[in-house]
C-alpha cells in the first residue's frame, strides 16, 4: 500500500474534480449532505452476531446516506480479521460482540447514551438526532487494472470551515458476498458452514487510525493504491472513505465499487443458509414406535441424571428440574456431537429439601404434586468429551435439529424412586415414551430462579452448570 500527495500531480487533481458532480469546484458550499458511518464489531466465533447484522442491515433500509463496515474484530479472531480492524476496536475499547457505534460519536440510543452499544437497542434509536450536514466532503475515483489486479484510489474534497479541526483520512477495501462458517444461535453452536458474510474489512489502505490530511484553500486530496488479494472479488468490493477529528468523531464518510460499473457488492445480503430439517437426524417417530426411532439409536435408558431446584415462597411450592442424557451414543448435527437428553420440571411442597419418592402426573400447569417434561433454550455443554445440543420451542415449530425432550410430552407419568426414575407417556404425535433413569437423582445445587411470575406458558430455565 501506497500513500502519494495528489498536489504534486496537478493534472490528475483536475481530472479527480472534474470527474465527479458531487464535487463542487467553485464555489465551494456551506454545508455538505451528511453520509453516516456504521461500524459493526463482529465475529464468526459470535452466536449472536448474525441477529446484530439483521438489526443494522433493518435500521439503514438500504438508505444511501448509510455506510456499513463490519469489524471481525473485539471478540474473537477469525477468517476476517485484519490488524487495522484490532486496532480501531482497541482505540474504542470494544470487548464483546455485536458491537456499534455510528459516527464514532455519542449517540442517544435505546439503552442511555454512549459511543459504542449492542445494535439490538438500534430500533429504539431516533435517527433524527443524527445531523443531515456537515462540514466537509469525500469524494473517492476509483481506477483498477483487471490484469494486475492493481488499484488505485483518489480521494478529494472540501473543507467549508476556517477554524476546522485536525482531520484524519480512513481509507479501507470492503468485501461482500464470501461464504464461510458463521456461529449463529439459531441454528447449530458450532456455526453455519455456508453462511454469506458482507461489508467485511479486507485491508486498510491508509493508517488504521487514519492519516493526517492538509487543506490548502479549503481543500485536501490524496492517492492510496493496494493490490487486490486473488481470493477477493473485485466485482464485490468497496472503497470505503472518511474524515474524522482525529481518530473521532467521523465527519463525513463515503464509499464507491472498485469495479466502474458493478454493485461492489452493495446487493448482497448476509446468511443465506436454511434450517436443517428435523428429519435428517431426528426421522418423525410413528404412532407405535418409542424414543430410538428419533436417531437410530437406543435412547431409551438415560445414564446420567442431575437436578437443582428453586424456591418459591410465595407460591408454596419448590420447583426442582432433572437434566437426563446418555453420552455413549451419539449423533453428528453439522459439526456437533449430539447425544439424547430430557428435562423434566417437578413440583413438590416447599418443605421437601430433596427430591421426594413418589409417582407424579405429567400436567402443563404449574401445581405442587406434578411434573412437566418440557424444554430450555440454545446451550451447548460438555460431558465427559460428548456434547449435547438443544434448541427451544420456537425453533422445533420451524422444523431446525431439536432434540428428543421436544417430542414429548402429551400425557404420562413421572416415578421417581431411590434407584432412579421412571417416565412413561405419549408423544405430542401420539408416539410412546418410556424413559429410564438408571442412576439415583443426586442434586447438584440451587437453581436461579427465573424472575418472571408463574403462568400455564411459563418455562422454566435455572442454571445446572
Amino acid at each position: 500500500m501506497k500513500k502519494i500527495n495528489l498536489f504534486a500531480i496537478v493534472g490528475i487533481l483536475s481530472l479527480a474534480l472534474a470527474s465527479c458532480g458531487n464535487e463542487p469546484v467553485a464555489p465551494i458550499p456551506d454545508s455538505f449532505p451528511k453520509k453516516h458511518l456504521i461500524e459493526e464489531f463482529t465475529s464468526q466465533e459470535c452466536v449472536y452476531c448474525p441477529y446484530g447484522m439483521d438489526c443494522v442491515s433493518a435500521y439503514i433500509e438500504d438508505d444511501p446516506n448509510w455506510i456499513v463496515v463490519l469489524h471481525h474484530a473485539g471478540y474473537a479472531k477469525d477468517h476476517f480479521t485484519v490488524s487495522g480492524s484490532s486496532t480501531i476496536a482497541g482505540a474504542l475499547s470494544v470487548k464483546s460482540a455485536p458491537t456499534i457505534t455510528i459516527d464514532r460519536t455519542s449517540t442517544n440510543y435505546g439503552a442511555g447514551k454512549a459511543v459504542t452499544f449492542n445494535p439490538g437497542y438500534l430500533e429504539r434509536t431516533a435517527k433524527t438526532q443524527f445531523d443531515e450536514t456537515t462540514y466537509a466532503s469525500v469524494v473517492i475515483n476509483n481506477t483498477y487494472e483487471p490484469e494486475t489486479r492493481q488499484l488505485m484510489v483518489r480521494i478529494s474534497g472540501a473543507v467549508t470551515k476556517t477554524d476546522y479541526p485536525d482531520l484524519t483520512l480512513t481509507v479501507l477495501l470492503k468485501e461482500s458476498g464470501m461464504v464461510d462458517y458463521q456461529a449463529d444461535g439459531n441454528y447449530t453452536y458450532e456455526g453455519w458452514q455456508e453462511f454469506r458474510h458482507c461489508n467485511a474489512v479486507r485491508a486498510f489502505m491508509s493508517g488504521a487510525k487514519g492519516d493526517d490530511i492538509t487543506v490548502n484553500d479549503s481543500r485536501y486530496s490524496a492517492v492510496y493504491t493496494l493490490t487486490l488479494d486473488e481470493k477477493w472479488v473485485p466485482e464485490n468490493c468497496m472503497v470505503v472513505a472518511f474524515l474524522s477529528e482525529a481518530f473521532k468523531p467521523v465527519v463525513q464518510a463515503e464509499q464507491q465499487p472498485v469495479v466502474a460499473g458493478s454493485k461492489g457488492g452493495a446487493d448482497i445480503k448476509h446468511g443465506g443458509i436454511k434450517a436443517v430439517p428435523v428429519t435428517d437426524y431426528y426421522p418423525e417417530p410413528s404412532a407405535t414406535n418409542g424414543p430410538s426411532s428419533y436417531s437410530g439409536i437406543d435412547v431409551d435408558t438415560m445414564t446420567y441424571a442431575q437436578a437443582a431446584y428453586a424456591s418459591y415462597t410465595d407460591y408454596g411450592f419448590n420447583f426442582w428440574q432433572i437434566m437426563a442424557y446418555n453420552p455413549a451414543p451419539t449423533v453428528l448435527v453439522n459439526r456437533t456431537q449430539c447425544v439424547p437428553f430430557a428435562a423434566i420440571y417437578l413440583f413438590t411442597q416447599l418443605t421437601e429439601t430433596t427430591i421426594p419418592a413418589g409417582t407424579y402426573p405429567l400436567l402443563t400447569t404449574l401445581e405442587p404434586g406434578t411434573a412437566y417434561a418440557g424444554f430450555r433454550d440454545d446451550k451447548q455443554f460438555l460431558i465427559e468429551g460428548s456434547e449435547y445440543y438443544y434448541a427451544d420451542k420456537a425453533y422445533f415449530s420451524q422444523g431446525y435439529v431439536q432434540p428428543v425432550v421436544e417430542w414429548l410430552i402429551a400425557d404420562g407419568t413421572l416415578t421417581v424412586t431411590n434407584e432412579g426414575w421412571e417416565l412413561v407417556g405419549h408423544a405430542r404425535n401420539g408416539a410412546d415414551i418410556h424413559l429410564v433413569g438408571s442412576t439415583p437423582i443426586s442434586v447438584s445445587g440451587k437453581a436461579q430462579a427465573p424472575r418472571k411470575s408463574l403462568s400455564k406458558s411459563f418455562c422454566p430455565t435455572p442454571a445446572l452448570y
